[in-house]
């Protein structure tokens, strides 16, 4: 496997040796958790499918002669000696700026920990998406931005990134050029750049972290270490993959078919409570754990609000909850708080419409403060826990409406909607039993996702060095209308989109068995412990058949829509085996799968 431009031979991940002569040993392989068997019977995909350029080998990619790169997309052009991208494919750069540079390091510190193999497989999904949305480049010096594509997950990890990036400046010229500015990384650890080792946070001073933890100070009770830089770093939404959300974000309450049904309750929360794992006693004193060990975890904010509130009527502050898919769909406002360093839950609860309710002091949320999140959610200061049902109840049912609204928008700006999937095949072909987080989940393009909103973030912080990031919407036109999801502010575009699917679909959906005039109502939903949920959803999937030739812009993975769109049946081919797999998409980019280039695929806007 040669690096063609620098030079660099590298055995494959599965042979070692001055001449890759020998098989590496077993122990040296299962780091990356494959066995020879697993290999044969459950191979693992390569990032873009080696863009049909090269073999795809214990999920790591080996290039035909002549081509390179993680995913064999670079090749030197024969008269300038110059790198390009799917030379003699028709790949073509977008004109949207920014531009993405990614390092060709040493594959043992990127594409070996492929996203099959790690449990959280952000840095993979977005280094694949680079390529179908023309957002990646070959050429430095034309680029704005430079990505090194490291595994970044645990503390040790750090220690590789120092390994990396003297490697880049040995070898290319743009680290030292900018003093490490303009350069990114992506970290998907609980504390995220708080988490490295003091040698990594140094030597990556002026590098921008796009991570999940947006601690902007210390907080020592816990042991968590200021992470967040806000102007510098970027807080990133999760990828949600096969271990987070696969069974609530496919029933979100922002679909165009799902029930239009008055949110009843008030606060909802079920999960971890107390740091030591217990199950929170309210006959025991504060703080109703079985010990006072890990106080810190989620900043202690769980253990207050079960303390205060969880006997309050409207509120279900549990650890389990058999009825978890219905009730975000009716609880008004859903707990979000961090956990063992970032949580989760603030992506999903606006993802399926429960408005989330932060209460994180000094923590930053998904791309905040850069989307103004008092549109969509309420924040309460930890000081303020015992009288939080005073704050809710103070909430208008207009001024919930606009909120309500504004997370359409937000919404989808959570959600990496668009790494696969239009119908570019229509061969029936489906994966096996698998569980995908790619595609739509509420039949939109994808066009404000997560992923254009780091590149919309990263071209403000180049083009406006030192401006307060709160500030971005009012100072530039094309990241207001962006952040508006194309509307004056997120409410008008969720008001706007609540009134086109109440068009669309102007009559609800119906639960089989009953008679079709009926209207649903929650009992309905809860009857039998939440069965008949699952009978809507059954009937969503297969009924009205006459919306069967409807066409979307993206594949949807959501249970609303017919079955005939989803993801798991039309042009939706995978390598993928388990529906516990972390996070695997089918290789292709944002709007084809399995083309032969990522080239060939179509671009669904500008």
């Amino acid at each position: 496997m040669c690096q063609e431009e620098l030079g660099r031979c590298d055995c494959p991940k599965f042979l070692s040796g001055d001449d890759c002569g020998s098989k590496r040993k077993v122990s040296e392989l299962t780091v990356y958790r494959r066995t020879s068997f697993k290999e044969k019977y459950r191979p693992w995909p390569c990032l873009n499918n080696c863009s049909s350029r090269g073999k795809c080998t214990w999920g790591d990619c080996v290039c035909d002669p002549g081509n390179f790169g993680s995913d064999c997309s670079i090749s030197l052009d024969p008269a300038t000696r110059k790198p390009a991208v799917l030379a003699g494919q028709g790949y073509s750069p977008r004109k949207k700026r920014p531009l993405v540079y990614v390092y060709d390091i040493p594959h043992k510190y990127s594409s070996w920990h492929n996203y099959g193999l790690v449990d959280r497989a952000l840095t993979w999904v977005f280094w694949e998406r680079l390529a179908g949305s023309g957002a990646l480049t070959a050429d430095g010096e034309e680029a704005d931005w430079f990505f090194l594509p490291i595994k970044l997950r645990t503390t040790t990890d750090g220690y590789e990134l120092n390994e990396a990036i003297e490697y880049v400046r040995q070898h290319w010229p743009w680290y030292d050029r900018y003093q490490g500015h303009r350069h990114f990384v992506i970290h998907t650890g609980d504390t995220g750049r708080g988490e490295v080792p003091e040698s990594t946070r140094d030597l990556t001073a002026n590098m921008t972290w796009l991570h999940h933890w947006g601690l902007t100070q210390d907080w020592p009770i816990a042991g968590f270490r200021r992470a967040h830089r806000p102007g510098k770093d970027v807080v990133i939404p999760i990828y949600f993959g096969g271990n987070q959300g696969p069974s609530y974000v496919p029933t979100s309450g922002l679909h165009p078919r799902a029930p239009r049904l008055k949110r009843e309750n008030e606060l909802l929360f079920a999960g971890r409570i107390c740091g030591d794992s217990s199950e929170p006693d309210p006959k025991k004193d504060w703080p109703h754990c079985k010990t006072n060990a890990s106080s810190g975890y989620s900043q202690g904010v769980r253990q207050l609000v079960h303390y205060h509130h969880h006997m309050r009527p409207g509120y279900k502050i549990v650890t389990k909850d058999p009825l978890y898919q219905v009730d975000l769909l009716n609880y008004k406002w859903c707990l979000s708080p961090s956990g063992g360093g970032h949580g989760h839950r603030q992506a999903l609860a606006a993802v399926v419409g429960c408005l989330p309710l932060v209460i994180s002091d000094d923590v930053m949320q998904p791309f905040e403060p850069e989307m103004d999140w008092s549109q969509f959610s309420i924040r309460v200061a930890h000081a303020d826990i015992p009288g939080l049902h005073e704050v809710l109840g103070g909430v208008g049912e207009a001024k919930y409406q606009r909120m309500q609204d504004a997370a359409r928008c937000a919404a989808q700006h959570m959600i990496f909607s668009t790494m696969s999937g239009s119908f570019m095949q229509e061969d029936g072909r489906a994966c096996r039993g698998f569980r995908t987080m790619s595609g739509s989940f509420m039949q939109e393009d994808g066009r404000w996702d997560a992923f254009e909103f780091i590149l919309e973030i990263l071209r403000m912080q180049q083009t406006y060095a030192d401006l307060d990031p709160a500030k971005y919407a009012e100072t530039d036109e094309q990241y207001r209308n962006f952040v508006n999801c194309g509307e004056v502010d997120m409410s008008a575009f969720g008001a706007k989109e609540r009134a086109a699917a109440a068009a669309r679909y102007p009559q609800p959906l119906a639960i089989p068995g009953l008679p079709n005039d009926t209207v649903i109502t929650w009992e309905h939903l809860y009857a039998e412990n939440g069965k008949g949920l699952s009978r809507l959803l059954a009937g969503a999937g297969l009924f009205p058949r006459s919306e069967a030739n409807t066409s979307l812009p993206l594949c949807s993975f959501s249970k609303w829509d017919l079955e005939p769109l989803r993801c798991l049946r039309r042009g939706w081919r995978q390598r993928a085996w388990s529906i516990r797999q972390a996070a695997v998409t089918a290789p292709g980019g944002a709007a084809c799968n399995e083309a032969e280039s990522v080239a060939s695929c179509a671009r669904l806007w500008p």
